[in-house]
């Protein structure tokens, strides 16, 4: 029976190296960690997503809720979607995309209920933020039904535990330049550590279990992330 609930969330910008992948990733890790079935769909040629998902596979990071496809055109991107719809066993569908515009972007939009973009606080990044902002504007005037558009969402990455007073300043102006949900992604070693090896959860249970309790100790540090994450995600649904 299809899923009616079934969520797709796309993470979109104008410029590649952006943190869309890494943002993919986290949310990912945070709906499976809820109990959720997740399919991860890599639409960018340069396949960051997929090589990470194949580490996580062979290292055994890969929690069973979780699927992956990668895809190439519209078509098969389509197709991807309604199979998990139909199936009725996917409750989220994440998907990456390349760094660029145009019509392949466009069609990632209209397939999606969620569109959201990771902008560090910077000044240069905020330029590429506007950008993608400006894209999604216009992409308003392009569609047919602008009403069937989703909700477009920017999310503040890698922001510091100890911020300076510029990137205070800039987390207070990019409330006003962009769509921003209220929780930020800070800047962690888990996060890191989840872009090396897997899924936040799977590291997660292996300190957890681990026979020496100095080890044990480090696991704090991944469910503080994941909480984090689950922030994040409840933000963007909320919106």
């Amino acid at each position: 029976m299809a899923n009616d609930n079934m969520v797709v969330v796309a993470a979109v910008a104008r410029k590649g190296g952006s943190g869309k992948s890494a943002l993919v990733k986290a949310l990912a890790s945070a709906a499976l960690s809820a109990g959720k079935t997740t399919l991860l769909i890599d639409t960018d040629p340069q396949g960051d997503l997929t090589r990470w998902y194949d580490r996580a596979a062979k290292g055994g990071l890969t929690p069973s809720g979780a699927q992956f496809a990668a895809v190439s055109d519209t078509q098969s991107l389509e197709a991807v979607i309604d199979e998990a719809y139909s199936g009725g066993a996917t409750d989220f569908v994440f998907i990456d995309t390349a760094g660029v515009g145009g019509a392949w972007a466009d069609d990632i939009a209209m397939l999606s209920d969620h569109l959201v973009t990771p902008v560090v606080a910077t000044v240069t990044n905020f330029d590429v933020g506007t950008q993608t902002v400006e894209w999604f504007r216009r992409l308003h005037d392009r569609v047919e039904r602008p009403e069937d558009l989703p909700p477009h969402h920017v999310v503040i990455t890698q922001f510091p535990a100890k911020a300076s007073k510029l990137e205070l300043a800039l987390l207070e102006e990019a409330t006003t330049r962009f769509p921003v949900i209220n929780s930020v992604i800070q800047h962690r070693n888990a996060y890191h550590m989840m872009d090396a090896q897997g899924f936040l959860g799977e590291i997660l249970r292996n300190y957890r279990d681990h026979p020496n309790p100095l080890q044990r100790s480090h696991a704090r540090h991944y469910e503080e992330a994941l909480m984090e994450a689950t922030d994040v995600l409840n933000d963007i649904l909320a919106n």
